[in-house]
């Protein structure tokens, strides 16, 4: 599967989006509109995806879904690379229903308010900003070079980059405090 389509990314926090904005905006970044995002991992009873080092997850975003199953990671240094297969769909909940059926069920909710900065031409990387019930975080996504080429005009450190998904990083924040909830989300 040499052609199947692969995820590339570097996540890292963010400790102060102003000049994390100001930064990408005089790069030539636009940034989108904010999407509130639900993202639901699925897994069957014995955990084989997470085993694995795979994922099934659902989002929903504005009452349409993203289904994505995502490969076991490989790191190139800080930058993470994974397979990663999505197909948009109409009916989230259908999907879930679906899913279920298979003996796949929801495992961990986690939410976020995502807001996209895009560049001009294809060339450079998507980078996106992430507000989560755990902090600010910020994914750069492209090519290899181009993500550590962004990253450094950035200011960022490969040191710096997160190996851990949202879910590992919240499970190791449950740690520290485990009066925390077992789902990722906020509060009402």
């Amino acid at each position: 599967m040499s052609d199947a389509p692969r995820e590339t990314e570097a996540k890292f926090r963010v400790a102060d989006r102003p000049a994390l904005e100001e930064r990408l905006a005089a790069l030539g970044a636009v940034p989108g509109a904010r999407q509130d995002e639900v993202n639901l991992l699925l897994d069957d009873d014995d955990g084989s995806l997470r085993s694995r080092g795979c994922a099934l997850r659902v989002r929903t975003v504005g009452g349409r879904g993203l289904l994505t199953y995502k490969g076991p990671a490989s790191f190139d240094g800080g930058v993470k690379g994974r397979l990663e297969l999505e197909s948009g769909v109409d009916a989230p909940g259908n999907v879930l229903a679906l899913l279920e059926a298979l003996g796949f069920r929801p495992r961990f909710r986690y939410d976020k308010r995502r807001t996209p900065w895009r560049f001009a031409g294809p060339a450079r990387p998507l980078v996106v900003v992430d507000e989560t019930p755990l902090g600010l975080f910020a994914e750069i996504e492209g090519e290899s070079g181009a993500v550590r080429a962004l990253a450094a005009e950035l200011g960022v450190a490969e040191e710096s980059f997160l190996r851990a998904s949202y879910f590992g990083l919240w499970q190791a924040a449950r740690e520290v405090d485990p009066d925390l909830p077992e789902d990722m989300v906020f509060g009402e």
